[in-house]
């Protein structure tokens, strides 16, 4: 097994991105990112889903090629890169790994020898040799002649660890490597992550849900947030309540355990009342394309009276209001908001006693939408509107920013983050 030892005075980055944007389709989804990752260096990667986590794993590891920018692997731009030099350079252990046949353990191992072997090629005394040691590494190698199919969640997640190690890789990324796994299982295969980057100098990049566990074993970490870096260094600067706060929209409270010194993330809910949703103060909701879901299951948790609209049929939120038997104005699918429609979400804005529009993109066609909140504000309704509308404006001109602007100058109010949202709303009577 190669050892690498890192000198950062000497080395140049393991990993460079360099104004980056990668998307699909000609969408970008990480928007000009750029930072570096030193020899030898230990990365998590933490972000919500959608922040853009897999995209950037994807143009790490040349499945996609970047829309702008450049990454580079030990200052070697990766688009001139061969794809038995990358897989020297970069491997990556997925979140999940299916056979579509019966292979044994030492057999998936073996599969990590592939970039090192011409087509027909054996496997030589010497690559037996690196794949035993990557099983003994991982502690496979009392189950390496069981069939892969057959092992636990813990045990395949070390046998690919184990076939990426076998390739003797100088850079490890690893994909969501605890996400299946049990506590007991999660702390095993960290420990082998440490283990590889402290014991051979292996540069590893670990892309994860699980804030806590991430901070414990990285150097450094890198928070995204739709596309972007909200924030870069060590963990006590990234894992933050602010932080939090404005990229998951939620409130945690960030503590030390007091025998281990280990972050301790944990959640601050609003305990929920036991009122009925016939007897609470009354919100209509303006939503689409999935914002909402989840704000208007709190609502009614809450003991809210929600109203919802105008929305297309066949919208995200749409299905959520129905589940949840909610009155909702409807409009035709991909149809742009008539007067009808705007008149009948009107009426049931004259009954509520605030309007919350939620994260929803604006186009051309769900603009009255807007309009439909400034006559709320007009009337005394409390308007409140979440953060961030410009970018999420697809109009002309910019139109919906613009109409925000207006609301917000007239009284309406911003929030972030959905427990911003419920300490500005009616409370329900008691």
């Amino acid at each position: 097994m190669i050892l690498h030892h890192p000198d950062p005075t000497s080395h140049p980055p393991a990993i460079a991105f360099e104004n980056v944007s990668a998307g699909y389709g000609g969408e970008p989804v990480l928007r000009n990112v750029t930072f570096e990752v030193e020899d030898g260096g230990i990365v998590g990667i933490l972000g919500p889903n959608g922040a853009g986590k897999t995209t950037m794993l994807r143009a790490l590891a040349g499945l996609i090629r970047p829309m702008r920018g450049s990454i580079r692997l030990f200052a070697r731009d990766t688009r001139k890169l061969s794809t038995p030099e990358r897989a020297k350079l970069l491997g990556v252990v997925p979140q999940s790994l299916e056979t579509p046949m019966t292979f044994s353990v030492s057999e998936i191992v073996m599969m990590g020898r592939t970039a090192s072997l011409s087509r027909w090629r054996m496997p030589s005394v010497a690559d037996r040799r690196v794949v035993e040691r990557a099983m003994a590494f991982t502690d496979v190698v009392e189950i390496k002649n069981r069939p892969f199919s057959d092992l636990s969640g813990g045990e395949k997640q070390r046998v690919v660890i184990a076939m990426v190690l076998a390739q003797e890789p100088r850079i490890i990324v690893m994909d969501e490597p605890t996400s299946h796994l049990d506590i007991n299982h999660r702390i095993e295969v960290m420990e082998i992550v440490r283990r590889l980057n402290r014991d051979h100098g292996t540069t590893i990049v670990v892309i994860s849900h699980d804030l806590a566990l991430t901070a414990e074993y990285c150097r450094t970490l890198i928070l995204l947030d739709h596309g972007r870096i909200a924030a870069h260094g060590s963990p006590d600067s990234v894992i933050t309540e602010e932080n939090i706060r404005n990229v998951y929209r939620c409130e945690v409270s960030i503590q030390r355990n007091v025998s281990t010194g280990s972050l301790v993330v944990l959640p601050s809910l609003r305990p929920f009342r036991a009122e009925t949703c016939g007897n609470g103060a009354r919100i209509h909701v303006i939503a689409g394309g999935g914002c909402a879901a989840d704000i208007l299951r709190r609502l009614v948790l809450e003991g809210y009276t929600v109203t919802c609209g105008v929305l297309n049929e066949g919208d995200t939120d749409g299905e959520v209001a129905k589940a949840l038997g909610l009155e909702t104005v409807w409009e035709k699918p991909f149809s742009p908001i008539q007067h009808e429609a705007a008149a009948a979400a009107e009426r049931l804005v004259a009954e509520a006693d605030a309007v919350v529009i939620c994260g929803v993109p604006f186009g051309t066609g769900n603009l009255p939408n807007l309009d439909i909140a400034s006559k709320a504000l007009r009337s005394g309704r409390k308007v409140l509107i979440m953060d961030g509308i410009g970018d999420r404006d697809y109009t002309p001109g910019r139109k919906a920013a613009a109409k925000a602007s207006e609301l917000m100058a007239a009284g309406a109010i911003t929030w972030r983050s959905i427990t911003d949202l419920f300490r500005l709303l009616p409370q329900p009577p008691s």
